[in-house]
């Protein structure tokens, strides 16, 4: 079928598949990889569980003689079906605790915005230090939020309240918060400290003071705002 172009013109659809960006394309493309993957692992590995978002996968095995089997045969289903898998994204990762002690040359992976490694965590029980295999926000979804803080154009704005600057983040960061606060919150309390260096900033400029008396200018502005910026509403700071 033919593609509609923005101006009303109809262009002569090439090549194969469907147009990328098509409102119908995410919706086509699950249904052909839920009958080609999802169904194909849950009849012929019932033992495996997988989860799949999109064309993101991961697949738990309970060894590496295992998985290594699992991932050749997945590559030969999708060969069958003219698809096949991202080398450059695709690794066998060993989910190492302090239940599963051997040493693997990856003990890594990131799936929708997490990096899944292992931590240091401290027992609820007795407050002993363990290895667990835990989830945080990844780097490069770290690096993300801070160039989208740092492209907020009314740093340079020394005539704005401080107002006008919380208001376009605070739905940003609200967001960041609901979807990579589900975890553990370290990572991303460091990511959005950037708010406040850029204040602090942003602080000095405006008065014209000296860097300690910017921190407690804003300092003061917390205890007086302190649900002024999203993260200081919620504790992330």
């Amino acid at each position: 079928m033919p593609v509609q172009k923005q101006n009303g013109i109809l262009q002569p659809k090439a090549g194969k598949g469907t147009p990328q960006g098509g409102v119908i394309s995410p919706l086509l493309a699950n249904l052909y990889l839920h009958f080609t993957l999802d169904v194909w692992l849950s009849k012929h590995y019932p033992q495996v569980n997988f989860v799949r978002y999109a064309d993101d996968v991961v697949v738990h095995c309970t060894s590496k003689a295992e998985a290594e089997k699992v991932l050749e045969a997945i590559k030969g289903r999708l060969a069958e079906v003219k698809l096949q898998i991202k080398e450059e994204k695709t690794r066998i990762a060993y989910c190492r605790d302090y239940r599963r002690k051997a040493e693997h040359g990856v003990v890594k992976f990131e799936f929708l915005g997490f990096s899944y490694q292992p931590r240091a965590r401290k027992s609820k029980r007795d407050g002993k230090s363990f290895t667990a295999f835990a989830a945080e926000i990844s780097q490069s979804n770290q690096k993300r939020i801070r160039e989208v803080i740092r492209e907020v154009k009314l740093w340079r704005n020394t005539e704005a309240e401080m107002s006008s600057i919380a208001k376009p983040l605070n739905a940003k960061v609200r967001g960041w918060i609901a979807y990579y606060g589900k975890y553990s919150i370290r990572s991303l309390r460091n990511t959005l400290m950037m708010i406040d260096k850029k204040l602090i900033r942003w602080l000095r400029r405006k008065h014209k003071i000296s860097y300690r008396k910017s921190v407690a200018k804003l300092n003061m502005i917390k205890q007086a705002n302190p649900a002024l910026f999203y993260h200081w509403k919620m504790g992330y700071y």
